[in-house]
């Protein structure tokens, strides 16, 4: 008959408790990286902060508002001339040529029949007015012109290098006129809310909001939500902004939302756009600046993840702050400096891999962990402005998916990014106060108007 041992005891006591942990492991792993197995984002540059609106709304450039076409130069039968442009334009051929990748301003213009002499000129007059190494592939320039004898009699160029702005080129005698004209538009204000049933990127994408909208909100609370876990089912959303659209009804431009709410585990929180001739800021319903010292969410918002509550730690299975918080998000993902500093760490640092540290002051450093790369041209010593590009998400080191494991110390000591109380930014003095309750009260009242409308 078979005897029991010690060893036959432990081997069965163990082989159950190994498939046990190793269940829930897959189950917390799983748990963590929601979305890890998207793919990589592509980052054409990291030359952008963001928190600066001209330098952010560049690296989102190529997000499409809606189907953006040329009002000018897409439907040429549409165009309203003037009787003399039409007379002209019925007398030369129109060539539309499209910019190929690593055509320049001359290639595209000698397509067109125009002579070198000609393109030179044309080129050089016009420095000053246009710069004309700014080009983009895929567009279009309509060209018309005419010789006589071999000479250059008539010319038209029209090219919209931005979705609000025209470059003109004509000849008037044997001088070249350049004009950059704007594109009419239509302002129309929008007011949306909305609730939260996974997260609050997909809610306003199922409201059908430009990404350039939804990446402005994200950016906005970034300060105040860690939009892993503070962010619950049932809560809520609004927004308020400008939209501007062209003569065919497409929508060209939107500005900076004027007014934000969202609902943190219930709780509201309320941002008004406030500017004047020194700044262009959010305040809070009190008239208190939304920027902080340090970032509750150094990283993409929209990117992350959209389970609720604190996240379970991937390897022991159960909620743990491990000395930090991790957002789980797409590999390449760019992290974002939380504050202003000075980098004293770059470098691999055993289980936390490819590893980040940057001194604020005298009590604050944060600590950045798993990166996939760092941004280029960093080193130690360097500064850094908040929202300044630092790295990219990744899963170096001791790490079971891409993600960033982030660490806010205060005296040395890592602490809860969530138990965190930063002072508020900017305080507004009591005339700007009387000036923002004013700004306030518009906004309130057009949101008014347009609910019960």
């Amino acid at each position: 008959m078979f005897k029991n041992t010690p060893f036959n005891i432990k081997t069965a006591l163990f082989l159950p408790l190994f498939s046990l942990s190793i269940y829930f492991l897959y189950l917390s792993y799983e748990n963590f990286q929601n979305i890890i197995l998207d793919q990589a984002i592509v980052i054409k540059s990291d030359d952008y902060n963001y928190f600066d609106p001209v330098t952010f709304r560049k690296y989102y450039d190529e997000i499409l508002i809606e189907n953006l076409n040329s009002p000018i130069i897409s439907e040429l039968e549409n165009e309203e001339l003037t009787e003399k442009e039409l007379k002209e334009e019925t007398r030369y051929k129109i060539h539309l040529i499209k910019i190929n990748p690593g055509d320049n301003f001359a290639s595209v213009l000698k397509r067109s029949g125009i002579k070198a002499k000609d393109i030179d000129k044309i080129i050089f007059d016009g420095k000053k007015i246009y710069d004309f190494s700014k080009i983009y592939a895929g567009d279009e320039v309509r060209v018309s012109h005419n010789y006589i004898d071999d000479k250059l009699s008539y010319l038209d160029i029209t090219y919209q290098f931005t979705e609000e702005k025209i470059l003109k080129i004509n000849l008037k005698d044997t001088i070249y006129i350049y004009n950059i004209n704007l594109v009419e538009l239509t302002s129309e204000e929008i007011f949306v809310k909305g609730t939260i049933e996974t997260s609050l990127y997909k809610a306003m994408k199922d409201l059908r909001l430009s990404e350039i909208v939804i990446e402005e909100m994200i950016r906005i609370f970034s300060f105040d939500v860690d939009f892993q876990r503070d962010i619950y089912k049932d809560d809520g959303f609004e927004i308020l902004f400008t939209k501007f659209i062209n003569s065919e009804g497409k929508t060209i431009k939107i500005n900076e939302p004027a007014y934000l709410k969202l609902y943190s585990r219930g709780t509201p929180l309320t941002y008004y756009l406030f500017n004047n001739s020194d700044y262009r800021e959010y305040f809070d319903e009190k008239g208190k600046g939304m920027t902080k010292s340090l970032m509750k969410t150094p990283i993409n918002g929209s990117k992350l993840s959209s389970g609720f509550g604190m996240r379970k730690h991937p390897i022991s299975g159960y909620d743990k702050l491990h000395k930090g918080v991790d957002f789980a998000a797409p590999s390449g993902t760019p992290i974002f400096a939380a504050g202003n500093g000075v980098i004293e760490f770059i470098s691999n640092n055993g289980g936390y891999g490819k590893y980040i540290r940057i001194r604020h002051d005298s009590t604050y450093k944060t600590a950045y962990a798993h990166m996939k790369n760092f941004k280029k041209g960093l080193y130690k010593g360097a500064r850094v402005k908040q929202g300044d590009v630092i790295g990219y998400v990744g899963s170096t080191g001791k790490s079971t998916g891409p993600h960033l494991h982030y660490e806010i110390i205060k005296n040395g000591n890592q602490m809860n990014p969530q138990k965190l109380k930063l002072p508020s930014g900017r305080n507004l003095n009591e005339n700007e106060i009387l000036k923002f309750n004013e700004v306030k009260k518009t906004i309130e009242k057009t949101i008014e108007f347009m609910q019960v409308g």
